[in-house]
Parts: structure tokens; C-alpha cells; sequence
């Protein structure tokens, strides 16, 4: 399919990750159909992450996630949009009944979930011999749906805004907590994916202490909004106060960008904020658990990746089902000595020298 488009709906990724790492292909996009008009839809949080970006004419709130009646709802939007092409990011069914239902005369997504049929234009997800999904970066996936429009699909380079109004925010929380100067570090210690990618705060406190002692690094505690529990045990077991608790000035991805793109480094599990801390330029030390590295592999210079072998590895759950010595193994062998190691590398290479950040 290599045709022109006047207007094109592009429904997004639900996970804040996984919206960060379709930033490459939202790009080909719009390069390839600069004169059409290009529409997002998505969650709350796929939109404010996205914030800023200048690769799309229009962005709506996507309401089907509410209800079976709020399908509706979406489709009637999609219909008042006379779009002529969708692209769906999303594997779910729910994205590519909503583009059917609304209307859209090409729907364009990988056939998966037993969706194929609500689709004009699919393509078959990469699969091995066994006929299992394959492992495939998402940034390739998503790079590869939009490359079948005849978009140019080689820069894997992941891009986010920064808005003005929330990088004055940042400066002037910095500025009170007189971190002017010295090295900014985020721990990000939650995870929404669920309990089995948790490290224990005990640790995270101990690293964010040896680098606030050797580097005189400013700390920041990043929290989503059910993470204010572990923000608070994790400031609670340093013995150097943060110069940030984000769970005390309330979840923001605007205000947690800002900051990244400020800071020199992010500790962080396999979560959003570690897509985020890449596409900003900051150094990244990322603690794998239960998730495989193949989903989400960025081939980020100053991404150093963590990650410890035990025989149930990597069985994506999101809480672990076994118990005793054996519960866990796969974060709890990650030691707190690995991670300093990893941190004072990044550290000393200080951001990515091409700064990534865009000004919204």
C-alpha cells in the first residue's frame, strides 16, 4: 500500500512505553504524509506523554476503554472525522472494532486477537517456528506496520517535547531544593505492569545514597499515581533527604519529562519512565526481572541493562506465583553493588550528546 491520504486517525499505544517507542514511526509518518491530516487518539496518559510532539494536526481522548457503550461513543468520533485511513498501533480487538464501527474505509494493524477480519489492510506479526509470537522490539514493530503506507521506517530515534510551563516547574522545584549544579539522578522504584518488577526500596535507598555521597548527585523520586506508597518507603530508607518527591507535588508526565531532561541518569525497572529518561538523552540503568529484554530493546548507548539469569526467567506475570527462597529470584539477585557500578559509569559520560529534547 504505497497511496495518498487526505486524513488519517493513528490510534495509540495504551502503555506510556510503549507510546514513547512509536515515536519513531508517529515520525515517518508524518513525513511521508506532510500535507494530510493527522489525527491521535488515545488514553490520558498516551497524550500527555506525546505532549508537545509537532506530528500531529489534532489529538483526541479516546473513550472506549470506558464502557461497551463508550465504543460507541469512539466510533461516532471516528465517523465525524471522515477518515480515510487508520492506523492502529494497539493489538487489542477493542481498537480495530472501534475503526470498523466508525467507519474508516482502511484499517491497517497487525492481524492478532483474532481481529483480522475487522481489518482491510493487515499484516502478520512476526512469529517463530513453533508459530508463537516472535520477540520483536516494538520500535521495529510499529516501524514496520507504518513502512507498509510507504513510510521511510530507518530513524529508530525516539523523540518527546518538553513544555515550557512544566520545564519552569522543574527548574523552580531544583532551584528550592538547591540542586542548581550538581547531577540530577531519578529513582523511579514503582512499576504498574504489576509486583513481579519490583526491587526492593531498601536497595534503591542505599544506591541513591552512595551517589548522593560520592557525586553529591541531587535525588529525585519519581511516583506514578498509585506508587505514592513506595515513593514514601523509599524516602523514608535514605539517609540523605531527595530533592524531589514527585508523589508529593502529584503525578505528572509533563513535570517527570521536564526533570529528565535535566537529569544525568534514571534507575528505573523495566517501565515507561525508562522509554522517557532514553528519549530525553539521560543515562538510563535498567533492572530486568520477568519481562524479556527482546519486547522493549531500544539500542540506546546510555541505556546500561541489568538483568540476572534463574531458570523461570522471563515469564512476563505480573506478580510471582512461586514462594519461599525461590519467590522472586529474578529481581532479588540483582545486587545493589551491580547497580552503583552501572550508575557511576553513566554518571561519568554524563547526557547523550545530542541532547534529544525538543521544545514544545
Amino acid at each position: 500500500m504505497n497511496e495518498s491520504f487526505s486524513r488519517i486517525i493513528i490510534l495509540l499505544p495504551t502503555w506510556v512505553g510503549d507510546a514513547v517507542m512509536a515515536t519513531p514511526a508517529l515520525r515517518a509518518i508524518r513525513r511521508q504524509f506532510a500535507h494530510a491530516h493527522i489525527a491521535w487518539m488515545g488514553n490520558a496518559a498516551a497524550r500527555e506523554v506525546l505532549a508537545g510532539l509537532k506530528f500531529a494536526d489534532e489529538v483526541l481522548e479516546d473513550p472506549s476503554r470506558r464502557s461497551s457503550a463508550s465504543i460507541w461513543q469512539a466510533a461516532r468520533l471516528l465517523r465525524r472525522g471522515r477518515y480515510d485511513l487508520a492506523i492502529l498501533l494497539p493489538n487489542s480487538f477493542r481498537s480495530a472494532l472501534v475503526c470498523r464501527l466508525g467507519r474508516v474505509p482502511r484499517r491497517l494493524g497487525y492481524a492478532r486477537d483474532g481481529r483480522g477480519w475487522l481489518l482491510s489492510d493487515r499484516l502478520a506479526p512476526p512469529r517463530g517456528a513453533d508459530g508463537s509470537l516472535e520477540p520483536t522490539p516494538a520500535v521495529l514493530y510499529y516501524l514496520a506496520l507504518v513502512r507498509s503506507v510507504g513510510c521511510a521506517a530507518e530513524d529508530r530515534t525516539m523523540t518527546l517535547a518538553v513544555e515550557p510551563e512544566f520545564t519552569a516547574q522543574a527548574d523552580q522545584l531544583l532551584g528550592k531544593a538547591g540542586a542548581a549544579g550538581r547531577p540530577l539522578v531519578i529513582i523511579n522504584p514503582g512499576a504498574s505492569f504489576g509486583t513481579s518488577k519490583l526491587w526492593p526500596v531498601e536497595r534503591f535507598a542505599a544506591v541513591a545514597d552512595a551517589l548522593h555521597e560520592r557525586f553529591s548527585a541531587a535525588i529525585a523520586i519519581n511516583a506514578g499515581p498509585a506508587e505514592t506508597a513506595i515513593a514514601a518507603a523509599l524516602e523514608s530508607a535514605m539517609r540523605h533527604p531527595p530533592a524531589v518527591n514527585l508523589a508529593r507535588t502529584g503525578p505528572s508526565l509533563g513535570l517527570l519529562k521536564a526533570l529528565t531532561a535535566r537529569a544525568t541518569l534514571m534507575i528505573t525497572g523495566d517501565t515507561g519512565p525508562r522509554h522517557i529518561a532514553a528519549a530525553l538523552g539521560a543515562g538510563v540503568v535498567t533492572l530486568f526481572g520477568p519481562t524479556d529484554p527482546a519486547w522493549t530493546t531500544i539500542n540506546y548507548d546510555r541505556e546500561r541493562m541489568i538483568r540476572v539469569d534463574v531458570p523461570c526467567s522471563s515469564c512476563q506475570k505480573k506478580a510471582c506465583p512461586l514462594k519461599g527462597p525461590r519467590y522472586q529470584q529474578c529481581m532479588l539477585q540483582i545486587t545493589p553493588q551491580q547497580v552503583l557500578a552501572a550508575a557511576e559509569e553513566l554518571l561519568r559520560l554524563g547526557r547523550c550528546p545530542d541532547g534529544r529534547e525538543v521544545q514544545a
